[in-house]
């Protein structure tokens, strides 16, 4: 009679303890919220396997919904009319990027957040010496949000000017801005994020004014090869 009596308090504590805790939480998927890209601020939602992105472009250009699916090795891939179908791989502290090294699309976790170095205009980049660039140029910048800032130095470290823009996701792939010392200024990127052109004001680029991103051999731009 007394093991009934224990062993009938034990069920009374054990379910208790179940009601006081309440269900288990299920884990979210690690693409779930909102994260801030080289071209928009995305909003992910993920239902099993399937991915509903919604993206506010950069610029306005590209305000889109598009859905995929995450596959058996952990990939989102998505179809889109922009940018076609592509998939997504995570990386560290809470970043992803796009499988495909010709197109680059890439985030960080939150909003508004400074994109890491290698996504978007963020990192440093060789600029090959050429009219109003100095001998071993180089720009270090950084893109928060759809926001570019960074300076330009010589070969001695020394910074001899500075750029401020906005990125404008739509016909092309530019930040556009001024520079401190040169006024009116767009830096056109290419798809894969590898290099970008100098325009000032609205003459075009007949000098071929480019820069490569640190570490690569070369770039292609529009129509010519950028090398540092």
């Amino acid at each position: 009679m007394k093991n009934k009596f224990l062993f009938g308090c034990l069920i009374v504590m054990l379910s208790a303890a179940l009601i006081g805790c309440g269900p288990a939480g299920l884990p979210s998927s690690p693409f779930a919220g909102t994260w801030t890209t080289n071209l928009g601020i995305v909003n992910m939602v993920v239902k099993t396997n399937e991915v509903t992105a919604i993206i506010e472009g950069y610029g306005g250009f590209w305000n889109e919904t598009f859905t995929g699916s995450i596959n058996e090795t952990g990939e989102a891939v998505f179809q889109t009319e922009i940018l076609g179908s592509f998939a997504l791989v995570l990386g560290e502290e809470n970043t992803f990027r796009s499988t495909n090294p010709d197109l680059s699309f890439c985030g960080v976790r939150g909003v508004d957040m400074e994109l890491p170095s290698g996504c978007g205009f963020s990192g440093k980049w060789i600029v090959p010496a050429k009219s109003v660039f100095l001998p071993g140029s180089y720009m270090i910048l950084t893109q928060s949000g759809a926001t570019v800032t960074g300076d330009l130095y010589n070969d001695n470290g020394s910074v001899y000017d500075t750029f401020t823009g906005t990125v404008d996701w739509g016909k092309g792939w530019r930040a556009n801005g001024s520079s401190i010392k040169r006024g009116e200024l767009s830096l056109w990127i290419n798809a894969a994020e590898t290099g970008f052109e100098f325009i000032y004001g609205v003459g075009g680029n007949p000098e071929e004014l480019c820069a490569v991103r640190e570490g690569l051999d070369s770039a292609y731009l529009s129509s010519f090869y950028c090398k540092p």
